[in-house]
């Protein structure tokens, strides 16, 4: 005897960098994103349809309990109905630390060699700013001022507009 399955196609959306499928969301899968308003909404995706998502949302607590355990709880809130064009940004994926292209390395290293260049130059009564230690210094504010700029001009979300845009696939046939 053989038996098949049948699964009936949903709508799903899709995050798109340009031409490229970033990311796609089908029924069942967790989302998060930010609204127009502002607010980032983290839920699963009960229902996609007419141009909406249904939603579940839900936040994850964690708390230690009396005797120092680490646990962790789910509270769900009811269904939310989301026009997939209210929707404003997703953080971004996989981008591991991020040190580099958020500035934090940048401002370590030029703000730590700044502070040790000038406590040690105090130490050895020396001037500060001298003839010696002038170059030295331009380097590490240099650096310092690198990882202040990368840090401004770095986003940590995709915001829908110019690069980023949000595709809605419907699976209905089209008449």
């Amino acid at each position: 005897m053989i038996s098949l399955s049948v699964f009936a196609q949903s709508d799903f959306i899709q995050l798109k960098k340009h031409q490229k499928v970033i990311q796609s969301w089908f029924k069942d899968n967790d989302i998060t994103f930010q609204l127009k308003n502002g607010s980032w909404l983290t839920a699963i995706i009960n229902k996609i349809e007419d141009d909406s998502l249904y939603l579940r949302p839900f936040q994850i607590y964690y708390f230690t309990t009396r005797s120092g355990i680490n646990m962790s709880d789910t509270i769900f809130s009811g269904l939310m109905k989301v026009h997939y064009q209210s929707i404003s940004a997703f953080p971004k994926q996989d981008e591991g630390s991020g040190l580099i292209k958020n500035g934090t390395l940048f401002k370590v290293g030029g703000g730590g060699y700044l502070l040790l260049n000038i406590i040690n130059t105090l130490s050895k009564n020396e001037p500060v700013f001298g003839a010696d230690n002038l170059p030295k210094l331009g380097i590490a504010a240099g650096v310092l001022a690198v990882g202040f700029v990368l840090g401004l001009s770095h986003r940590s979300d995709c915001i829908v507009g110019k690069k980023y845009r949000i595709e809605y696939i419907s699976a209905k046939p089209s008449s």
